[in-house]
């Protein structure tokens, strides 16, 4: 009788062991078909690229405009070239060059003696003697003339009050001698006049002054303006035009840009300056004075 069930408790234990391990396969399978994150939550799906990757879209860059400091001005007596850097009340200070060979030499005749700060225009009122209207100390606008080819300048209130250029601390506003007038934009820059004639460069556009509002003048992208006469010359980006282009605009007619020629090869970005000279144009872009046609 104890041989039988002591042979039954043996009986009774392997089932209990042969139990026990069937559930370890169960839970393992199970696992195996569910598993678990390290941190017990789902983890996202993994995503993989074939072939080569697309590259992600440059925008196409713009070109920058120039700024009013840059701005330059040219203008051409018989005997004795001039031109200038603007500069600025509050940062460079402004250069004004002579030449008595055409362009291929140039003398420094800055007035910085007498604390110029800013050039607003730049015109040579007789064949060797130039006037500019500039900003002095606390960016107050004076005009200045040489009669001694540069060595010397002097003020002369006169010649401001009858004068028209952009004010040199709000470059949203004309002076006239019958009092300011806004500008088209409240960057002006690269202002001439001469007669009746007044013309400056306002949001890549040039204007001429009627009398009693600014007309916008043909073409688009204009870069510097000049007077010839009546007329309006205005240097512009063309498509058809590898540089600078220049077109005139007929009194009467803004919105009919007839063309005079092309700079090929120079820089449109750069900033630019035009002046008439016989019956043709010279234009200052960059480092290099060009004749157009």
């Amino acid at each position: 009788m104890q041989r039988l069930g002591a042979a039954r408790w043996v009986a009774i234990a392997g089932i209990a062991v042969l139990v026990a391990a069937v559930a370890v396969l169960v839970w393992a399978a199970l696992q195996h078909a569910n598993p678990e994150s390290a941190g017990g939550e789902a983890q996202p799906v993994p995503t993989f690229t074939l072939g080569a990757e697309a590259p992600t879209p440059t925008p196409t860059p713009t070109e920058a405009p120039v700024s009013l400091e840059q701005t330059r001005f040219l203008a051409i007596g018989s005997e004795v070239w001039w031109r200038a850097t603007a500069g600025s009340c509050t940062g460079p200070a402004p250069v004004v060059e002579r030449s008595y060979d055409q362009g291929e030499t140039w003398t420094d005749v800055t007035p910085a003696y007498i604390g110029i700060t800013q050039v607003q225009t730049l015109e040579a009122f007789s064949a060797r003697d130039a006037e500019l209207v500039a900003a002095m100390a606390g960016c107050e606008p004076q005009a200045l003339r040489t009669y001694t080819r540069g060595e010397f300048w002097d003020s002369y209130p006169d010649v401001l009050a009858a004068s028209r250029y952009i004010e040199p601390s709000d470059p949203g506003s004309v002076h006239f001698p019958s009092g300011p007038v806004p500008a088209p934009c409240p960057a002006a820059f690269g202002l001439h006049a001469f007669g009746d004639v007044v013309t400056l460069i306002c949001d890549g556009r040039a204007w001429s002054w009627s009398g009693e509002e600014w007309v916008a003048l043909a073409p688009e992208n204009a870069l510097a303006v000049a007077v010839d006469g009546s007329d309006v010359l205005v240097a512009h980006r063309a498509d058809d035009c590898a540089g600078v282009a220049v077109a005139r605009v007929a009194a009467g007619t803004p919105d009919v840009a007839s063309p005079v020629g092309c700079a090929e090869g120079t820089d449109a970005a750069a900033p630019v300056a035009i002046a008439t000279r016989g019956d043709g144009v010279v234009a200052w872009i960059g480092d290099a004075l060009v004749g157009i046609p």
